[in-house]
This record gives C-alpha cells, structure tokens and sequence, in this order.
C-alpha cells in the first residue's frame, strides 16, 4: 500500500472530526470556506508533486514512515487554523487601521507591505506575474463585525485616481435621506461605508489600488507577484500555453488570482494554494544547521514530546526563520498554533504530550534570574482539575467575558485578552510563582483536593477576572486612558494620575521592595496605544520633559478638540507631563513606580521587558506576547490582593467565608475592589465602577457555573446599561446585583 493510500484511508474517516471540531471560526462555528473534503482533493495533486516538489507522505519502507507524513500535515493544519480558518477568510481582510482609519489602499500592501514588488528571485524574475495597471479585481470573502470594511480591491487610476477609507461607524440605513440609504455595499452589512472626500494613504504612503490586486488568498494567505506567477508557471494556463503539465489549464492565476477563492469548480484551489507555499517554503528549508525534514524526524522519532519543532515552524511561517524573535518580531500567537498543532495530532491519533492548551498544563518556564523559587509544590491535580474546567467554560468565556464592544457597537472577541495565553499565565503563576507568592487554587500545599477547595480556586479566578474585565478587557485596553473628567475636560496631565493619584509618587516602602522602585527620569518620552482610548475617542495618554511642554491643557468631550492655549490641572494639581510615564498597564491596569519596579524585579528577565526604562515596548511586546498583559494582572493580584493582611481582614480568610457562606454577601467582593484602587477598605476616596465590578464578579460566579442561573452577556446590554459618564458612574445594572449582597 502507497503512503498516499495509508494516509487517505487513516484521514477519511476524521471529516467530521475536522469539519466539526477543528476546522472552526473563532465564534466556534464550522468554517464554511475551508472544508476537509477539499483538503481531500487537493492532498493527492500535491502528493504527485507540482515542479517536482511533492507534499511530504513520509519514508516508503517504514512500517511507520508514514506518521512523518501525518506529522507533516498536522504542522501545516496548525498554521492554516492560526493564518485563516478562524476568520472562515479566503481573502486577506482589510484589517490595518492606520490613523483610526481603513484605508481603501490597503490592497496595495498592509503593515507598509506593498504585495506588487514581492517580485521572485534572481534567476526566477521569469516566472513572476507582470504588474497589469488596468487589473480590476474585488475580493469575494471579507470580514464581517459590525461596520466591517468591505471585500479589498484593485482598480486604474483612471477609474480611481485616489482612494480615502472605510468608515466603520457610519450609519448607512438613511432612507429618509435625499437619495435614500441602505446597507447595500454587501450582504449582511450593518454600518459603515465609504468615504472618498479626500485621498487617504496607507502605512506604505498608497492612495491608489491601481495594480494592487496581489494581496492574500487561501489557506495560508498566498500573497504577491511571484507566488501567484509560480503557481501560474507550475499549474495554471502559462504552463499548459508553454507545454508544461498543467492541472489547472483553464486558470490564468496572474490575470485572475480571484480564481483561488471564487471558483466553484475548483474549490480546492484554496488548499493547493497553502500547500504548494508549505512545499515550496517551509518543507525546504534549510538555514544555519535547521533543516525542515530532519527536525521532523527527530521530533517523530523522539516521541512528539515537546513545543520546539512547532515552534520552529511557526517562525518560519509567520516570520521568516526557525529561531524567532528575527527582524521582523516576535511570531504572533504562539500558544494558539501550539495548541493547534497538539489538536490536530490528537485527532490523527498520535502522541501529543506538548502543549495542550484545550486540556493539559503548558510547560512551565524556566525562572527568571530574578525569580524566588518557591520551596514547596501545590498539587498538580488541583490545578488540572481547574484547568480542565476553565478549558470546559472555554466558549462561555469567551463568547462573554473576552468579548468587547467599542462606542461605535462593533462586538468582538478581545485579540489583546486571549483564552489561550491567560490558561498558560494562571498556570505558570499557580505553579512556579513569582517571589515565593503563587496563584490561589485552593488547595494547601500537599494536601488533597477537595470540592470546597476547588471552589475556592475557581471563586479566586472569578474575583480575578470580574476585576481585569472592568479595568480592561471591556475596552480591548492595555493601557490606561482617560476616565477622570472635570465637567466634560480631561486634563491631559492624566497621565500623572487620575482620581487625585499621583502614580510617580507610588514608591515601595517596605524593606528590600524599596530599592525596586523605578527611577523618574524628567526626559522619558512615552506615548501609550490609542486601543482604549479609541474606546471612548479620547486622546491616549502621553508623557514628555518640560523642555519639550510646559505645560498642558483638556480634552474637551463635548468639542472633541484639545486645547493647550492655558494649563489646565488633573485631580492632584499637575499641569505637566514630565516624568508621568507610569499609568496602568495589563488586565488590572497596574500603574505606580512601585508595581512597575517589582514587574521589573521579578518578570522582567522572563518577558524580556525593562518595565522602567522601556514603558512604551509594554504593550507593542503584548501584539506577539499575549501573556504579557495577564501576567501583569497576575503578578499585581498575587502581590497586593492575596497577599493583602490587615488587624481584621485578610483575603485567603475571607476568601473561604465568602465561599462557605454561600456566595451572597457583597462585601468580600466590595473589600476587593477598594484594594485594587485605593490600597485598602479605609483609605479615602471612591472606588471607579463599584456597582460593574461586583455586577461583574456576581456574573462570573454564574459563567464559571459556581452558581446555578445562567447569566446574560456582560457585553450583551442596552446602551442606557453600557452608559459611562467619565466619571465611573456606572449605570450599568447588571443582571443580579442588588446593593447589599450577591443573589
């Protein structure tokens, strides 16, 4: 029997397997463009072999060389479900917002790519596709959020000499206007659309999509003039013109690249598309002593124990080399291809003891040089067990509680607050720890797990992520913007602190913590990310020497303009920004030179971060790290809330009361929250969205299924429930919150 035979006889009886449970969008429905029969179709073309390259099926004459081949497929599978499956996209979707827009030019080439000069190497110029200015192609598949922009598209300059952008808050049902207005740019639409009042340019500088219709298509994003020109040379109508076995002789994939995801009657082309860059890039690559086809085999031959090899092949995918961070950055969703890979031997019935963000305990780090080992171990299966039941909730979770709404409507899943990275951050901190402290799961120390005890972990994850998402995941933030207003003026000297904080002046006082506050220096030049800000259309905070800004003035909410003609001073009096780079950051927004010292001290190392001197790489290094947001939260929740004592309230003790005492009474979850924002229950002053934080707390007891009613979505309210004032008064009423208690 072939390789070819095994391998198809082992995968067909898997198609609904894969076309029910890993095939799937990130709503955790079936994909409807990518589809396993027509993987089915296009494995055997690409086992021939297309220019004498073949998809790789293992070594004949190994009773086992055909797991190689497996092994193989699973790798490329792990990548296509990161790449495209999830967004169910064929064509690369107009996602680079630049200067809060979208702009139409974004065919030409997003992230300042331009796809039309990804021309072929020397010795191959002859098989790339000519640049034809008169192309006019429009995508078949787009995204489709709320205000999603439409399908890219390429046209001449003569029909479009300049292109502006897409508006995704625009209302576009006006039928009482003059003409009347519908919702009609495509099917399903529900806002936005374009505007073309004035040209917009690109990251690359593009106002124009003449010649622009090289952006990515199928299963791996097949992208630019010399990959469609390969695939035009080895399989479409330039080889049957030139004499060349063709498969595909009707297909001129460099007059219609469309072709890849609008034809019918090839609908595996989206495969073979994936496929012949899988072949053609990663199967032969060979750099600096890393060859593909003999990391495979050690990883088969040595058990398919560990993340390395996957790895690897991710960097090679996603960044171009097999040792990421390479010049282009860190490789983006790391954990999730992990645990794509790991799914996928599962199915196919192979060992998978790596990475098993769906069941198992991720590998723990190794400590930073910073890092306090604890001495002793908490009981692996106590944590499994709460592992295993946030894997379980994991739709729940994140079709609720990781899910966010911006001031314009548009719903989607959290891209800065993952599931994945938030699994593998609970587990290193429940596990290893920072600084001798670990995350709560309930269980002492060497001692049996009980039911009470689960519930006590679980009700800690509970208060944990209530808390992250008031600070941050409602608003897809992992900085700290402007919330604290003076009748509609927010004092750009915020940044220094909101509320009457001064976050510079928040130094470590006790013993040894006091040398790891970090150091204000007058010339830092810091300027957040405008993801929350964007929010609520504030600017984002910034912070500057006093050479470069005397001084600064207000936002005005209701002008949206900022004016600087005056100083105007925040809550403590400031009306500069020098040296006031430490507002909040990560999912409890931890803020202060005193946090920031001790993220400094003890993960800095791990994450490869100078939380001093380097405030502003934070939340960029968050773009290809997602843990580093949670452990951020973690690290600040194990120091400072865990751990908080006093003469008579302390959290493990109150913890286990509220628990045993039947989750009613709000004050466990009210004394929290006055830690969290103002150090303890006594200090003065008033904790921002009091009644949405136990409103929280109380929903997540129920979606974590600690008790027994089913809660509405936290994201799913009217907008009179989602009204925020700029001055943390909620009117958010919560479904089951009553003043007093938890029902």
């Amino acid at each position: 029997m072939s390789l070819l035979t095994k391998i198809q006889s082992h995968l067909s009886p898997l198609s609904p397997t894969f076309d029910t449970q890993l095939f799937l969008t990130q709503l955790y429905e079936p994909s409807k463009i990518y589809k396993f029969d027509d993987l089915m179709t296009a494995l055997p073309i690409v086992a021939e072999g297309i220019a004498g390259v073949q998809f790789y099926l293992g070594e004949e004459g190994d009773e086992g060389g055909w797991e190689y081949g497996l092994v193989n497929l699973a790798a490329f599978l792990a990548q296509c479900m990161k790449e495209t499956i999830q967004y169910d996209a064929c064509d690369e979707n107009n996602w680079d917002m630049y200067n809060n827009q979208y702009p139409l030019s974004n065919a030409c080439g997003q992230l300042g790519q331009s796809y039309q000069d990804y021309t072929c190497p020397s010795g191959e110029e002859h098989i790339q596709c000519p640049v034809d200015p008169n192309m006019e192609i429009t995508a078949t598949t787009h995204a489709t959020w709320y205000g999603a922009p439409p399908g890219l598209f390429c046209g001449p300059k003569e029909k479009y000499p300049k292109t502006g952008f897409w508006d995704y808050a625009y209302w576009c049902d006006n039928p009482w206007n003059d003409p009347p207005e519908s919702c009609d740019v495509y099917e399903g639409q529900k806002a936005g659309g374009f505007n073309n009042d004035e040209a917009v340019e690109n990251r690359a500088g593009r106002e124009d999509v003449e010649g622009c219709c090289w952006w990515g298509r199928g299963v791996i994003q097949t992208t630019g003039i010399c990959n469609f020109g390969k695939l035009n040379f080895y399989l479409g109508a330039r080889a049957a013109r030139e004499g060349r076995p063709s498969r595909y002789p009707t297909i001129d994939f460099c007059k219609t690249p469309d072709a890849i995801c609008s034809s019918e009657e090839y609908s595996e082309l989206k495969w073979i598309s994936g496929l012949w860059y899988w072949m053609d890039s990663v199967q032969n690559y060979n750099s600096n002593g890393w060859y593909y086809k003999t990391e495979l085999h050690k990883f088969v031959n040595g058990g398919m124990t560990d993340d390395s090899f996957i790895d690897s092949i991710s960097g090679i995918v996603n960044r171009g080399c097999h040792n990421p961070p390479c010049a282009t950055g860190d490789v983006d969703g790391l954990t999730d291809r992990r645990g794509n890979f790991q799914s996928v031997l599962s199915a196919l019935g192979l060992p998978s003891t790596g990475t098993k963000p769906s069941s198992t305990l991720p590998p723990i780090p190794s400590p930073t040089d910073n890092l306090e080992s604890a001495t002793a171990s908490v009981s692996k299966s106590s944590l499994q067990q709460i592992l295993d039941s946030l894997t379980e909730l994991r739709p729940t979770i994140e079709s609720n509680v990781l899910m966010y709404r911006n001031a314009y409507g548009v719903e989607s899943l959290s891209d800065v607050y993952t599931f994945n990275a938030f699994i593998e951050s609970l587990a290193y901190f429940a596990e290893s720890g920072i600084g001798g402290k670990r995350f709560y799961i309930g269980s002492e120390q060497g001692s049996e797990q009980s039911s009470s005890d689960l519930r006590y972990g679980m009700v800690n994850v509970a208060a944990f992520l209530a808390q992250s998402r008031t600070e941050s995941i409602q608003y897809n933030a992992c900085e700290e913007f402007h919330s604290d207003d003076t009748s509609g003026k927010f004092a750009i000297s915020n940044s220094c602190g909101q509320y009457g904080n001064e976050y510079q002046e928040m130094k470590c006082t006790d013993g040894l913590e006091s040398g790891m506050t970090c150091p204000v220096l007058t010339d830092m030049r810091v300027e957040a990310l405008d993801d929350g800000a964007r929010y609520f259309d504030r600017p984002q905070f910034y912070c500057r020497p006093r050479t470069d800004e005397p001084f600064t003035g207000y936002y005005d909410a209701r002008s949206s303009q900022i004016n600087n003609d005056e100083a105007f001073a925040n809550g403590s009096g400031r009306t500069d920004v020098e040296g006031c780079c430490f507002w909040g950051r990560g999912s409890l927004m931890t803020k202060g030179t005193c946090m920031l010292g001790k993220l400094n001290y003890f993960l800095g190392s791990r994450l490869n971060l100078d939380f001093c001197g380097g405030l502003g790489d934070i939340c960029m290094r968050a773009k290809t790290n997602p843990a580093v947001v949670w452990e951020i939260g973690l690290f600040e929740w194990v120091d400072r809330i865990q751990s908080y004592s006093s003469d008579d309230w302390t959290y493990i003790d109150e913890l286990h009361k509220f628990v045993d005492g039947g989750m009613r009474d709000a004050t466990f979850i009210t004394t929290v929250s006055d830690i969290l924002t103002k150090g303890s229950p006594d200090a003065l002053g008033r904790v921002p969205n009091s009644g949405q934080r136990w409103g929280n707390f109380n929903l997540m007891l129920r979606y974590l299924e600690l008790k027994e009613e089913k809660p509405t979505a936290l994201w799913a309210k009217s907008s009179s429930e989602r009204q925020y004032d700029g001055r943390h008064t909620s009117l958010m009423l919560l479904a089951g919150g009553v003043v007093g208690g938890l029902i």
